[in-house]
């Protein structure tokens, strides 16, 4: 093990880790938070997948009316095409893109208006129903209109275009099957009386029939007629998400998913660190006060122990409360954007729990990372940004590791204490995991000469280097000065200070503080009044 990586704190930094993670990620989140699959507002997606946020929302789709045929072929605009259709069937111009051909003119009486989308699939739409969209309105749209052979229309019935095609190879050996065995039948058949002839004439009928249908069905254009499915859902699907997505009862779902995110969110981080700052202050406490009350005992002692151990919890926690303050901003803000982004994603693919959270745990790192860049509190290098930002990340990946080790642990942990076992285990996870990413980015060998390159690249990277240990060697020195006792009661500083006021020559006031610094035996590092050693003590700080 090389050097760094024996001074790397790695037993505080770990514990630091744990304890923070078992107090947000891994205790308080499954407290405050129920996530579910979906999360908890609803989209079309979801809920065309039987994912529903909301039970009022799914009651209403499972109450809805039976499905009755006639209002859909009984629309004005069904009846509309149907007219129009019929002159352009007429005029020889009529296109049937299931069969990618014009319809003859002796198939007149075999046409047959068509629901692309059938009008059953449109009823029984989750997605329309959520909408509050009327199904017989958009089923007669014209783009949902279409005119083919009925053979072909009657066979598709109230099944997607989709899902009947996948079927049309079978329906096709099926009929050939049939007829096969019927022409058996028919060469069987004896002819004899009036009776016999009929039997054998329906029979030749019937294969005719199904020699027909088996013509039609091979016509059927696949890529075609998929092509045409496809052009009916997109205004239908664009109707539905810009009516449901722009509608009050999405945004005001948003809004107070989002709302109750964020303020648990938030809630999670201050409470967090409250824990952990108690924590710590009672691991700091505790060997002192085991080891007073073994050896010497007593109810009284034991009383003002604990009572000074919680003062001293309470003063940490007060020292603190700016720090819990923006943890709580901060959390809400994540909380918020992170709901946010479950929602959009759900509106496309469903979410799993899994997935929910590990939202969440990245969001609570990108906040921090941003608000770092962004307004930069602690007015740190470029340098000393980029290494907070990626320990921050770093963070986060962890998080996002923890969540999937504590997923695929809870389900074997069945067991008392199961959970909190599980719990454990997903923040020692991110625990290690964060310090591993964080010693191989900021402090590993390899990432030491990355960070310096970049510092380089910056033309007063040496100048700030200097004025940096100055800085520090100033802040070392004055800290020290500042607890020096210079035995002066309040009387006798006051006198000083109005002494010094009064003197108005430089030189006088220069020998009042010779005279003060040599009576109190103050030791300086320089020789007041000589301008070369003080520039030789400036210089040595660098």
């Amino acid at each position: 093990m090389n050097v760094a990586a024996k001074n790397f704190p790695w037993a505080d930094e770990l514990e630091k880790t744990v304890i923070t993670s078992l107090t947000t990620s891994f205790g308080l989140d499954f407290l405050l938070f129920r996530d579910k699959i979906g999360g908890e507002v609803n989209t079309i997606n979801n809920v065309r997948n039987n994912v529903w946020a909301t039970q009022a929302e799914k009651d209403i789709f499972e109450q809805r009316s039976k499905y009755d045929s006639t209002p859909y072929h009984q629309h004005e605009n069904y009846i509309a095409t149907g007219e129009k259709n019929k002159s352009s069937h007429k005029a020889g111009t009529l296109n049937d893109p299931y069969r990618n051909k014009s319809m003859a003119a002796h198939e007149e009486k075999k046409r047959d208006l068509d629901h692309v989308i059938s009008a059953k699939e449109i009823h029984d739409d989750p997605g329309r129903m959520l909408a509050g969209l009327n199904g017989v309105e958009l089923a007669n749209q014209g783009s949902n209109l279409q005119s083919t052979h009925r053979t072909i229309n009657r066979s598709k019935g109230a099944t997607p275009i989709n899902e009947w095609l996948d079927t049309l190879p079978s329906k096709i050996s099926d009929l050939d099957n049939q007829i096969a065995k019927s022409h058996v039948r028919l060469a069987k058949m004896p002819r004899d009386t009036p009776q016999q002839r009929d039997a054998a004439r329906k029979l030749e009928d019937e294969i005719r029939s199904k020699e027909e249908r088996i013509k039609n069905f091979k016509e059927v254009d696949v890529e075609g007629m998929r092509k045409r499915d496809a052009a009916a859902r997109v205004p239908y699907d664009q109707q539905i998400n810009r009516s449901y997505y722009t509608s009050s009862k999405f945004l005001h779902q948003t809004a107070n998913a989002a709302g109750a995110a964020g303020i648990a969110m938030g809630t999670r981080q201050m409470l967090g660190m409250v824990m952990a700052e108690i924590w710590f202050e009672m691991r700091e406490q505790l060997p002192a006060l085991l080891e007073k009350l073994k050896n010497k005992f007593s109810l009284e002692s034991f009383i003002d122990s604990i009572s000074s151990s919680l003062k001293g919890i309470w003063k940490r926690v007060q020292l603190r409360f700016n720090d819990f303050l923006i943890s709580f901003k901060d959390g809400v803000f994540a909380g918020v954007l992170g709901s946010l982004t479950t929602t959009i994603f759900n509106i496309f693919a469903t979410t799993q729990v899994m997935a929910i959270k590990i939202i969440r745990e990245i969001w609570a790192q990108l906040v921090k990372a941003i608000k770092l860049l962004v307004f930069n509190p602690d007015n740190l290098s470029f340098v000393e940004q980029c290494q907070a930002v990626t320990s921050l990340l770093s963070v986060g990946v962890a998080s996002v590791v923890g969540t999937m080790a504590y997923t695929q642990l809870l389900p074997l942990c069945g067991f008392p204490f199961g959970s909190e076992l599980a719990s454990f285990a997903g923040a020692l996870v991110t625990g290690l995991v964060t310090l591993g990413l964080n010693y191989f980015l900021l402090h590993s060998e390899i990432a030491g000469k990355i960070w310096a390159f970049i510092e380089s690249l910056s033309p007063h990277a040496n100048a700030v280097r200097e004025f940096q240990a100055i800085n520090a060697e100033l802040d070392r020195y004055l800290l020290k000065l500042s607890q020096l006792d210079f035995n002066l009661d309040p009387e006798e500083l006051k006198a000083f200070t109005d002494e010094l006021d009064s003197l108005n020559d430089e030189i006088q006031r220069s020998e009042l503080l010779k005279k003060t610094i040599k009576a109190r035996g103050i030791d300086l590092p320089f020789e007041m009044g000589n301008p070369a050693s003080t520039r030789k003590w400036l210089s040595s700080l660098a």
